[in-house]
């Protein structure tokens, strides 16, 4: 059965409602088919992200795909770590050359798929994953943070707040933990 690892632990730090520093949660997804890894956080992690591999007993080498979220430069700061990897990202984030652009849900190995929930940015993608114990739904900046998932804001960058927020509501519907973009999993509360 599929197993869900946090390699990176993400986190955002604002003044005001400016974001003044932002490192996105790195995530495993590990099943019987493929290693997957769901964003690469921010280049100043990139210690911190192999630590976490390390922890897990993989080597960039042994990642089959890197699903990023959305490209922003703080969920893919360390994509040149695995060169072997397929890589995905949703369409409308307009992928550049050796991202393949992914047009709709689909399913990447048994029990682990692909959901597109934008409102942070059109292209924003989650990856659902069934594991013994919890339906994981690893949210990326679609839900950034626990807080806006307990107080139900929609991310403060967003492309559409109506949007941000119906994707919220799929994300809850599809897990029962969430992992968002930056910070650790948490028990979904809604929707279920």
């Amino acid at each position: 059965m599929n197993q869900v690892v946090t390699v990176v632990t993400g986190r955002i730090r604002r003044e005001g409602k400016r974001v003044v520093e932002a490192h996105s949660t790195s995530t495993l997804v590990l099943s019987p088919e493929a290693r997957i890894l769901v964003d690469t956080s921010s280049r100043e992690n990139r210690s911190k992200l192999m630590e976490g591999l390390e922890r897990a007993r993989i080597s960039p080498s042994e990642i089959d795909v890197v699903v990023l979220t959305h490209l922003h430069h703080d969920h893919m700061g360390n994509l040149d770590l695995f060169p072997r990897a397929r890589k995905l990202a949703r369409a409308e984030e307009r992928p550049f050359e050796g991202i393949e652009p992914v047009t709709e849900d689909m399913e990447l190995a048994p029990g682990v798929s692909l959901l597109h929930t934008p409102g942070h940015t059109l292209g924003s993608m989650s990856v659902v994953a069934r594991t013994d114990g919890a339906v994981f739904a690893i949210a990326g900046d679609a839900m950034p943070t626990r807080d806006n998932h307990e107080r139900w804001l929609p991310p403060g960058i967003n492309v559409d707040p109506q949007l941000a927020l119906s994707s919220m509501e799929r994300i809850c519907r599809a897990g029962d933990m969430i992992v968002p973009g930056h910070g650790g999993p948490f028990p979904s509360r809604r929707g279920r």
